[in-house]
């Protein structure tokens, strides 16, 4: 082969290899997570969550703030406790769909952490903190409790448990609200209620740890080892 292919070859190849490094530099910084700039980030990272949303009459909801708390060094504590009381002052009593919403900020470095949220000894929410960036994010998470209806018409103890750890390496500390949003059935046709839940259980039997026996590690059944077995003594009414 004469020198002038062996030339020809070489100089396409080079020609290619720098149009496929262009282009992957070009797709590289489209999906760039850095910023741009050194101007330090003064709001909060905004986390959302992935699911389905929660349909919603079209009615204004009667939102109930049953717990503001800092978790800080929290591991291996009791949860905490709240009374819980059935909206009182809402102008109706007939609701179609009531929603848990837990929202908290955080900043600094920290790990995922689990916690729970118990009304009357049911398990409401069990889910996972989201890790905090050093300038700090906030999330909020939403959940349909309409079918804990006959739970939240009476007064109840919330249980709240979040096992975190505070040192001089794990700073963030969680601020949390928890919000209970009751929406009132929308009334039509001379009062027939139209977007209920449908049948709801007129009793629910709570399987978890009971208070205040479970004081160090929220109302969850903690498995020791291989032949550990726990369990729980509840009866069912006859007329079930």
């Amino acid at each position: 082969m004469t020198a002038l292919p062996l030339l020809l070859l070489f100089s396409l190849f080079l020609l290619n290899h720098s149009l496929s490094t262009t282009a992957n530099i070009q797709k590289k910084s489209h999906f760039r997570t850095e910023p741009i700039s050194d101007t330090p980030i003064t709001t909060f990272l905004e986390d959302f969550e992935v699911t389905k949303p929660i349909q919603l009459p079209k009615t204004k909801p009667w939102s109930y703030l049953l717990l503001q708390h800092d978790f800080g060094f929290t591991f291996g504590s009791p949860p905490v406790l709240a009374n819980y009381t059935p909206p009182s002052n809402c102008p109706s009593q007939n609701f179609s769909r009531i929603v848990l919403q837990w929202e908290a900020t955080c900043k600094g470095t920290q790990y995922d952490r689990i916690f729970g949220v118990w009304l009357g000894g049911v398990e409401l929410l069990r889910s996972c903190t989201a890790e905090p960036t050093a300038s700090g994010i906030i999330w909020t998470v939403k959940k349909d409790i309409t079918r804990y209806y006959s739970l939240l018409m009476n007064n109840q103890t919330l249980a709240v448990y979040l096992g975190n750890l505070v040192n001089n390496i794990y700073t963030g500390v969680y601020h949390v609200n928890i919000t209970i949003h009751f929406y009132p059935a929308v009334e039509v046709n001379l009062g027939n209620s139209v977007g209920g839940y449908g049948s709801r259980a007129d009793l629910i039997l709570p399987i978890s740890r009971t208070l205040p026996v479970a004081m160090n590690d929220g109302l969850w059944f903690e498995i020791e080892n291989s032949t550990d077995v726990e369990s729980k003594k509840f009866a069912i009414p006859q007329n079930a």
